[in-house]
């Protein structure tokens, strides 16, 4: 009776067991996968259906669906990208890389797109703090990636410099550019996650953009997180 009393004890799983953590880990991502994810995709796909079989004769109705249908597979492509940034090891965001990774970014899409590129950071490898380091590193790239995407440009312009208090970041192009008023207030993906991402380390993030003049993305974070 004795023995047995043991061997139940030994298979019980500890609060700090690891693999009781992995487990809860993978639940919650399973969570978020249907809650963000399915559910977009699932009515991404009834839309295209109904594309294919309804609209194939109305091309201004097809025009706006498949530009609702590209937006919903963007928002995503953005959802699936976070999950996975917030579940990567230390070692994959490897502290002090903020220069290096922006670098390979625009260098793939230099290579892809044509872009005329000009990257200047004047922030030393260390002197940012990891979690500043991280927010930001995402936030630029998705503007990045919305820049590549929507604004038609040809020339893009990322600069990064410290301050006494913190560090600021501007990056800009030559694309046809908007009406900041005509979003505010609106549900756009891209900047909303940037914004909540910027707002989450204490910062801010500033849109200036213009019909025909491009746009600008000015974010300020401070040092001191509290």
């Amino acid at each position: 009776m004795q023995r047995l009393k043991t061997v139940e004890q030994k298979t019980k799983k500890s609060p700090g067991d690891p693999s009781k953590a992995v487990t809860e880990e993978r639940q919650r991502i399973s969570r978020e996968l249907h809650d963000r994810v399915l559910q977009l995709l699932s009515g991404t796909r009834l839309r295209a259906e109904t594309s294919r079989h309804q609209l194939l004769d109305n091309r201004a109705a097809l025009e706006k669906e498949l530009h609702v249908i590209e937006e919903n597979i963007d928002k995503a492509i953005i959802e699936i990208r976070n999950l996975l940034a917030e579940n990567q090891n230390p070692e994959e965001l490897q502290a002090g890389s903020l220069e290096r990774r922006l670098k390979q970014e625009l260098e793939i899409f230099r290579a892809r797109t044509g872009f005329k590129l000009d990257f200047r950071c004047a922030v030393g490898p260390r002197s940012l703090p990891t979690k500043l380091e991280r927010e930001l590193y995402f936030t630029l790239r998705e503007g990045i990636l919305n820049a590549v995407r929507h604004s038609r440009a040809t020339e893009l312009r990322l600069t990064l410099t410290s301050t006494a208090e913190g560090c600021q970041a501007s990056l800009r192009d030559n694309g046809v550019g908007f009406d900041p008023a005509a979003i505010e207030g609106s549900s756009h993906y891209g900047l909303k996650s940037m914004r909540g991402r910027i707002e989450k380390i204490g910062g801010a993030i500033r849109l200036d953009s213009a019909p025909g003049k491009g746009t600008e993305i000015k974010i300020t974070v401070p040092f001191n997180q509290s």
